[in-house]
């Protein structure tokens, strides 16, 4: 079934291949003959239903992404059904499956522009971060301390692109391309279930990188300064402060983790 569902297909009078598809998957004479003489009608109706499933929650996740590659695109799923085919039983689980799929082959293909993952990425993330939880709306930030990591909610992303994919229209037929220009931004589900997008400085980029990979506030302000080779002084200690504070009344910054959580 899996491989009448999600391989090349053929048509419900093609013997040769009808033949082939049965003889492939070891299917016996006497079950391949019944097969034969009941039709496969409606083993076909089962394969465009499933497909249709599968397509319609990749429309629903990366619909502009779909619009400006079509056909190309449509190679790439039949691909990714053939070759790979959907590992989880939920739907949201597609996009980023066939996304993990296409991620190596797409920069070797001159029909797929370069911004094409980036945007695919930006318009799949809002599923992502809409279906993990969002800060109570009665919960207060608490306190931070530089040697503590901090309490993120479970609901933020931190993107980085080598294009400003966020800027493009919303129009499915508008086909401009994007901005080449290196974008990072902080992606966060509100108290009020809103996913929300915030563009962030490369060095706010660098600081929230590290602080959502764990590391305590203090160490996080060195490393990311020293990677740029910009001095912590006390202009970034209070543009960091205002960020924190920031992100605390938006929702997506709960305050620090306690020794014992680690």
């Amino acid at each position: 079934m899996a491989d009448l569902v999600f391989g090349p297909g053929f048509a419900p009078d093609d013997e040769a291949a009808i033949g082939n598809w049965l003889r492939t998957n070891g299917v016996g004479e006497d079950d391949a003959r019944a097969i034969k003489e009941q039709g496969l009608e409606r083993l076909l109706v089962y394969r465009t239903l499933v497909r249709g499933t599968l397509r319609e929650a990749l429309e629903c996740a990366i619909p502009r992404t779909m619009a400006r590659l079509g056909a190309v695109f449509d190679e790439y799923f039949d691909r990714y059904l053939a070759e790979v085919a959907p590992r989880s039983h939920y739907l949201r689980d597609v996009t980023p499956e066939l996304l993990a799929f296409c991620q190596p082959l797409w920069p070797a293909d001159p029909r797929v522009p370069a911004w094409s993952m980036d945007l695919a990425r930006h318009e799949s993330v809002q599923i992502d971060v809409a279906s993990e939880l969002a800060r109570p709306l009665a919960h207060e930030p608490g306190e931070l301390s530089l040697e503590l990591p901090l309490r993120f909610i479970e609901a933020v992303r931190l993107m980085r692109y080598e294009y400003a994919v966020h800027r493009l229209n919303d129009d499915l037929d508008d086909r401009t391309p994007p901005a080449h220009e290196p974008t990072a931004l902080l992606v966060y589900r509100s108290p009020e279930h809103e996913v929300r997008y915030l563009e962030q400085s490369p060095l706010a980029a660098d600081i929230l990188e590290r602080l959502l990979a764990g590391q305590p506030l203090g160490n996080a302000l060195q490393t990311a300064c020293e990677t740029r080779t910009i001095e912590l002084d006390q202009k970034v200690v209070e543009g960091t402060a205002t960020l924190l504070a920031d992100l605390a009344e938006r929702g997506a910054l709960l305050g620090s983790r306690q020794m014992e959580e680690e």
